[in-house]
């Protein structure tokens, strides 16, 4: 069957990209000129659209204004291939910024996420904070699904998100006010201006804040067990869990009120109209809250019941306190620092160097087994990570036909974790004595080079690899029984990632690309040196993790019907090995991380945008994405599953209109089931912790008042879908904004 399913897709990809070359043939009458949009992150280096030997995706700061945005996932909602788990979404209201998402099937540690060439993601564990970016500051945001170590090193495999801020040429100042109602109450205010100096200097200053009231979105689910049951309550609603077995909704765990601020300063030198200096500063931190928890039992008397061996429908259900409980307060900061160079070196060379440096904090507590709702011992977990990068990269032709680039790069992660003993888990300020901790340093050296080579006047290769040495040292100790320190050996791997592309002009209107390539992704210092024990269960890292490894082709074309359209076709196939997952060593009271497992992703991506009309525009996309592990030691029940995070149908339809001073725009979103467990066992739907199928409308319309004013109604889940990503999803939510420009 998977055997048939490769030849009709191959087939479906190839057919439909023989077409849009016969398309072209009549459409270039039409005078087709292509979309010359210019992108960066596919190369390295300025190229248009249709030149990219990808499939790139490039939303701008005017796209970006027609969306109701509150952090970096609202500005991708329409890419293809891209799904995006709750907390990276704006709506998503009572979730920290730290979220997962997937990129043609492959999860978010094997996607680079950057922010002006910087790695977004922590060197604890992996993750990403979609918060940090500010979004007033963001240009555009360039995505690039495919194998892409050969420029950009470490977690490169599904692609690239690349986002890219602005910079200083021209004069803009804006406020913004926004207030939320239903799901999405709270307020919104930020301020913003760059301006481009007479004397060469240029600034960029911005800070906004943004707060939420939150709503009730997690839930308190227990199930029946073996004894005699104890005090009769009523007010337990049947229900399963998401692995279809028998249980109870009994309440709630309140909501999550968060205080998120973003702020940024940026200078700039400018040498001349090609050559600048820059230096800045940014900084982000979200504090999270809670308010009491729900229970909806009562007893006999009306009481309201939170704990004890209870009788629900003659069955033994055992209930604490701890059950309603959620990892509040949580608190997420980053500031990073960074300074470059963007211009030439001699007449024919153009030199980039870039310094960043990342410091993040992340902590919450956890409840005692022996705790309340409300107070008693507890842990504050805080992991203060951060990362250092530099990269130094040259260009420069050879000839008529060859355009190098070629470049060195730095990267470091670091965190160090302490589990503080705390005498009130609620106050993180009652430290009493640290349990344990571990320190991690990971260090990847790599030189790159890439040859832009054309073959003819249609034909243009690029043929490139990257070298990464990768080396990584760390420690972990324990003061309670067993108490002890383990320091690790250092140790190092290496990695050669190359790449082949082929971007073919068949016409005016017509582009064909093929690749192949290999990519890695070097393990986390959490995935080596954390040992956590939680609820009896201890999970080990493995300091002698090896790097997961990534092998990617694929074919597609585009066809560019007229200046404002734009299709694309690809078809791609993704090999993945020593994949990292946990293994029971001895059930249910210790896991180890191992490298235990391979798996094949492939499928076909479509997208299309045109304009309907000179006011009406469109997009429309659709993924189809077929994953399956091959191979797991850890966990051989998995084999044959999907693999999780893993949508197998994507799809989204945007509408976007300007007729004089209105404005609007109708984006819909679907995302078949995901599956969050190996064996792919949680089928069951609208039950909390389940990731449903589910198709989410948004709307927006604005009116420009003035030049300088305008307003912005939006309504979030126009249609009141009731869905989980693993949280409720929010329902309908009405937003409204006031924009001042001068």
């Amino acid at each position: 069957m998977r055997t048939r399913l490769c030849r009709g897709t191959a087939s479906l990809a190839l057919g439909l990209i023989c077409n849009l070359a016969n398309a072209a043939e009549v459409t270039e009458s039409i005078g087709a000129t292509g979309l010359d949009e210019v992108v960066v992150t596919a190369t390295r280096v300025k190229a248009t659209l249709a030149d990219a030997p990808a499939a790139v995706t490039a939303v701008t700061a005017r796209d970006i204004e027609t969306k109701n945005v509150s952090r970096l996932g609202d500005v991708l909602d329409q890419v293809p291939s891209l799904y995006l788990r709750d907390g990276a979404l704006g709506s998503s209201q009572g979730t920290s910024g730290t979220s997962g998402m997937s990129l043609r099937g492959i999860d978010q540690n094997k996607t680079l996420i950057l922010l002006d060439g910087q790695p977004l993601q922590d060197g604890r564990s992996g993750k990403v904070n979609w918060r940090i970016p500010f979004v007033e500051d963001i240009e555009r945001v360039e995505v690039v699904p495919g194998a892409f170590s050969s420029l950009y090193g470490s977690n490169a495999i599904g692609g690239v998100i690349s986002v890219i801020t602005k910079q200083p040429d021209k004069h803009e100042l804006t406020a913004r006010v926004k207030k939320g109602w239903q799901d999405a109450s709270g307020e919104d205010g930020s301020i913003y201006w760059r301006e481009r100096l007479d004397n060469g200097f240029g600034v960029v200053v911005g800070y906004g804040r943004q707060n939420r009231d939150s709503y009730v979105n997690d839930f308190v689910v227990r199930s029946a067990v073996a004894g005699t049951p104890g005090t009769p309550v009523s007010g337990a609603q049947p229900i399963t869990t998401r692995d279809g077995a028998p249980a109870w909704l009994v309440g709630d765990k309140g909501t999550t009120p968060w205080d998120s601020t973003n702020a940024t300063a940026k200078l700039f030198y400018f040498l001349n109209e090609r050559d600048k200096l820059y230096t800045g500063i940014t900084h982000q931190n979200i504090d999270q809250g809670y308010t009491h928890f729900n229970t909806y039992l009562r007893d006999a008397s009306g009481v309201p019941v939170s704990s004890g061996p209870l009788d629900i429908n003659g069955q033994l259900v055992t209930l604490s306190e701890i059950n309603f409980v959620n990892n509040s307060p949580l608190h997420e900061a980053a500031t990073r620092y960074f300074a470059g160079y963007d211009g030439t070196a001699g007449e024919h060379h153009l030199l980039k160097i870039d310094l960043a440096r990342i410091e993040r904090a992340y902590s919450f507590t956890q409840a005692g087994a022996t705790s309340t709702w409300s107070g008693g011992a507890g842990t504050l977990m805080d992991t203060p990570n951060g990362a250092v990068d530099a990269t130094a990269q040259l260009s420069f032709p050879v000839g008529l036909r060859h355009f190098l680039v070629t470049g060195v790069a730095l990267h470091r992660d670091y965190a160090n974790q302490r589990a503080y003993a705390l005498s009130d888990w609620r106050n993180p300020d009652s430290r009493t004595s640290v349990n344990s901790g571990y320190n991690g340093d990971s260090m990847t050296r790599a030189v790159f080079v890439q040859d832009e080579i054309q073959m003819g006047d249609a034909l243009r290769v690029y043929l490139g690899g990257r070298v990464d040495r990768w080396e990584t040292r760390g420690d972990n100790f324990k003061n309670t029984a067993p108490a002890g320190t383990t320091v690790f050996a250092s140790r190092g791997a290496s990695a050669f990632s190359p790449k082949l592309s082929a971007v073919y002009q068949a016409n005016a209107a017509t582009t064909l690309r093929a690749s192949f390539g290999r990519s890695f992704r070097a393990p986390t210092n959490e995935d080596m040196y954390t040992t956590s024990t939680i609820n009896g269960l201890t999970t080990q890292g493995d300091p002698n993790l090896q790097p997961e490894r990534g092998t990617t082709w694929e074919l597609g074309g585009e066809l560019r019907a007229a200046a404002d359209t734009r299709m694309t076709v690809t078809w791609f196939e993704n090999r993945l090995s020593n994949l990292i997952y946990l293994k029971q060593v001895v059930p249910l009271v210790l896991s180890q991380r191992i490298n235990a497992g391979s798996a094949k992703v492939r499928g076909i991506e479509l997208s299309a945008t045109t304009g309907l009309t000179d006011w009406l525009a469109l997009e429309a996309n659709y993924s189809y994405i077929e994953s399956r592990m091959l191979e797991n030691s850890a966990d051989p029940l998995s084999v044959g599953k999907r693999l999780t995070d893993s949508p197998k149908n994507i799809g989204g339809l945007g509408m976007t209109a300007q007729q004089g001073a209105w404005s609007g725009r109708l984006g819909a979103r679907y995302v078949s089931h995901i599956f969050a467990t190996a064996r792919n066992t949680d089928v069951v739907e609208g039950v909390p912790t389940s990731y449903d199928s589910c198709t989410m409308v948004d709307a927006r319309v604005g009116y420009a008042f003035s030049g300088e004013v305008r307003g912005n109604l939006a309504i979030n889940n126009l249609f009141d879908r009731k869905a989980y990503s693993y949280f409720l999803m929010p329902g309908r939510s009405l937003l409204a904004e006031l924009v001042f420009e001068f």
